[in-house]
């Protein structure tokens, strides 16, 4: 085995044993106390970066529960029913922490993606357009509305918004 491939073995194991060894921590911390939505979140975090979608949409839910005005949990609980192959649910999650949040970039970028999963590019344009105006250093979300406007036929556009994905990483 080539040594880059060794390394990166290596590496995506790492990750994963390290999110399963947080996962395990957050949930001794659970028993001790149940209440506590900030190791529910941590924890949704820890089985979304397992892609145990369920289990993190779970515990997303669980701090909604106790914390119902947090955006980066219905966010995050979005990421997690998008992985389910959920649209509609991520679709209402996004716009849930948009509405307590209406500076948030990435929730901006995931409705979009959501939106371009779901064929309905022209609002994924607008969406992705949020993002960018929020953080025009935001190269993802000029990479996703440059293959939303492609879907729709609007090359020209598409082609400005990948070269300024590529002058945005510089290369």
């Amino acid at each position: 085995m080539e040594w880059r491939q060794q390394q990166q073995d290596v590496s995506a194991t790492h990750d994963a044993e390290y999110a399963q060894h947080v996962a395990q921590h957050l949930t001794a911390q659970l028993g001790a106390d149940p209440q506590d939505a900030r190791a529910y979140f941590l924890r949704g975090n820890a089985y979304l970066d397992q892609r145990h979608f369920a289990l993190a949409r779970d515990d997303y839910t669980r701090a909604l529960a106790l914390a119902p005005d947090d955006p980066l949990a219905y966010n995050n609980r979005g990421i997690a029913y998008r992985g389910l192959g959920q649209p509609e649910q991520a679709m209402a999650d996004y716009q849930q922490a948009l509405m307590l949040d209406t500076r948030y970039r990435d929730a901006s970028n995931n409705l979009g993606l959501v939106l371009s999963d779901l064929g309905k590019f022209e609002a994924a344009v607008r969406a992705y357009s949020q993002a960018i105006a929020l953080d025009a250093a935001d190269w993802h979300a000029y990479n996703n509305r440059g293959l939303a406007l492609w879907a729709l036929g609007r090359r020209d556009e598409a082609e400005r918004d990948y070269a300024q994905v590529k002058a945005l990483l510089g290369s």
